[in-house]
């Protein structure tokens, strides 16, 4: 996949989220602090996430805590934006104003940072064979809180010997304090005699930049050996359950297709719904046949089950795998249940998840595509009671997964596509193209 990264990545800490009060979708964005769902309306205290560095007028601040349509809001004696300029916790006072009622409100604000260093300079590099290339000159990062962020410099993991005349993908990754991550790719093209040697360097006047990746897999389970060849090559797709592979780094920017609120009943509304894996706004369609991956991880249902029955979720499903299948016919696609719930959330019934779910095996089973495969993942997530999701599992919302459930559903994934010979069968499809 040759994709030209421009989109910054979300980090994890927004996956623990609240409601946004957006209807019944699961927002990308929380603006609660995890303790509810819904803000009363008759408190006055409200809590709300806020960007570090970031200017707030008032009606901003005031929106944020979703005491409804029609609110005006103003600070107390001041018409200045306010900018938090540290991590953590802090408080304004702002009067909210409807109807010609004025009331006092105090937002307690929990202030992060969510967004990732930017690059500038990278540009791709041409050089004679023999030439000694430093592949960090010009390249700069800026960042919105951290003053200084390093970065790393690799090449493509199949390129067996990037000194070698021909071209070569290398990337460009930069990790700022709170964990947000930029990637950005160029291409190495190196010209001359294919018995000279190049030698490539990516170096700052402090240290030299390491080779490795970035981003590393927790050891295989033991239940199989084939977790990282999965996970290298999987694509996700779907809403922001999805979006927890990218956001906890399980996989790169440039393989996410997944973002908060998409549901199975509208991801082709591109009026709502656009991606850039590649850094171009594509719809979801598009985005797929633009990565073209070899394995795609499709996830969405947890924003359908309010809205939709099962049986129209999964003529959608159906709907959706035809498509997908036609923008990349050579690709294993899993199509992954709906996770649970926990005991305490309220967002839904959660037998509308289980009927879903149901719906949606049988639809795989009696699909009989070879290349199509159903995973359990409601069953990886789900306790002791069969029923909700298990202790530890889930953010303070109850609905959004934590961090370590995407390795225990990356290892179960393995274990499944093992089953039906998926390693070969990727191998097969990539040695084509």
């Amino acid at each position: 996949m040759k994709n030209k990264i421009t989109k910054l990545l979300v980090p994890a800490c927004l996956l623990a989220m609240a409601l946004s009060g957006c209807g019944n979708d699961v927002s990308q964005r929380g603006v609660d602090d995890g303790s509810s769902t819904a803000v009363q309306a008759n408190a006055t205290t409200y809590s709300i996430t806020a960007e570090v560095n970031t200017a707030y007028s008032a009606q901003k601040l005031g929106e944020l805590a979703s005491l409804g349509d029609g609110y005006k809001f103003a600070f107390d004696g001041s018409d200045n934006d306010v900018r938090f300029s540290k991590l953590g916790s802090s408080t304004v006072s702002l009067k909210a104003t409807k109807d010609s009622e004025t009331t006092a409100i105090t937002l307690n604000v929990t202030v992060v940072d969510t967004t990732s260093p930017v690059f500038n300079g990278i540009k791709d590099i041409t050089a004679k064979a023999g030439e000694q290339i430093d592949l960090k000159a010009g390249v700069t990062v800026t960042d919105n809180y951290d003053q200084n962020v390093d970065f790393t410099v690799t090449f493509d993991k199949d390129d067996a010997d990037h000194n070698a005349p021909g071209k070569h993908t290398i990337t460009y990754v930069a990790k700022d304090s709170s964990g947000n991550v930029a990637s950005r790719k160029a291409t190495l093209t190196i010209e001359g005699d294919p018995s000279q040697t190049t030698t490539t360097q990516a170096t700052t006047a402090s240290q030299p930049v390491s080779t490795e990746a970035t981003t590393k897999a927790a050891d295989p389970s033991g239940k199989s050996d084939n977790v990282k060849f999965y996970q290298d090559r999987a694509v996700i797709a779907g809403d922001s359950i999805a979006y927890g592979f990218c956001a906890y780094g399980f996989v790169p920017y440039e393989h996410n297709i997944a973002k908060g609120s998409t549901a199975m009943r509208n991801y082709d509304d591109t009026s709502i719904f656009m991606f850039d894996p590649t850094g171009t706004d594509l719809s979801m369609m598009d985005a797929i046949k633009a990565v073209k991956p070899s394995l795609l991880y499709v996830s969405m249902g947890m924003n359908d089950v309010n809205l939709v029955d099962d049986q129209y979720y999964c003529e959608r499903y159906k709907d959706f795998i035809a498509k997908a299948k036609a923008a990349v016919p050579d690709c294993v696609i899993v199509a992954c249940s709906i996770t649970p719930i926990a005991a305490t959330s309220n967002f839904t019934d959660i037998n509308k998840i289980r009927a879903c779910n149901e719906g949606l095996k049988k639809l795989i089973e009696e699909l009989k595509d070879p290349n199509v495969v159903f995973f359990d993942a409601y069953s990886v997530i789900v306790g002791d009671d069969g029923m909700y999701a298990a202790p530890n599992t889930t953010g303070p919302d109850g609905i959004h997964l934590s961090g370590p459930c995407y390795q225990q559903l990356l290892d179960k994934l393995a274990v499944v596509l093992d089953q039906y010979g998926m390693k070969d069968k990727i191998t097969e499809i990539e040695s084509k193209r």
